[in-house]
């Protein structure tokens, strides 16, 4: 039994579907009525919006599959884990920050792309 919140679980199918209706089901389980998406390249609100930044990223990498890097870390309606992402012979790590509503719908995912940067960086 996972113990992934269910909308999570939605979210990473919709991620690795290929067709647009899986794609529009799964993001349908998964979203809230305007979530809202931020990555390193992309921006959208809500389920059309995403859906169309899927299909863009698969029309690029339409073979890449996400898959859990982590276990997920919650607190009140917060959720973070990590992710990595395989395009060909390419892996991505990445973690996300996904808030939730009463439902358990997803309201705003943050993502981010690579490990965190050193200290020395700064």
């Amino acid at each position: 039994m996972s113990t992934r919140p269910q909308c999570l679980v939605s979210y990473f199918a919709a991620w690795n579907a290929r067709d647009p209706a899986s794609i529009r089901k799964h993001l349908a389980d998964a979203f809230g009525k305007n979530t809202r998406y931020l990555d390193p390249h992309r921006m959208a609100t809500g389920i059309e919006e995403f859906a169309a930044c899927l299909d863009e990223f698969r029309s690029g990498a339409p073979e890449a599959t996400i898959s859990w890097a982590s276990g997920v870390d919650s607190h009140h309606n917060l959720h973070r884990y990590a992710w990595t992402l395989q395009i060909g012979p390419k892996t991505v790590p990445g973690y996300d920050v996904v808030e939730v509503d009463a439902e358990q719908r997803m309201v705003a995912v943050l993502s981010f792309f690579g490990p965190l940067p050193d200290l020395s960086a700064q």
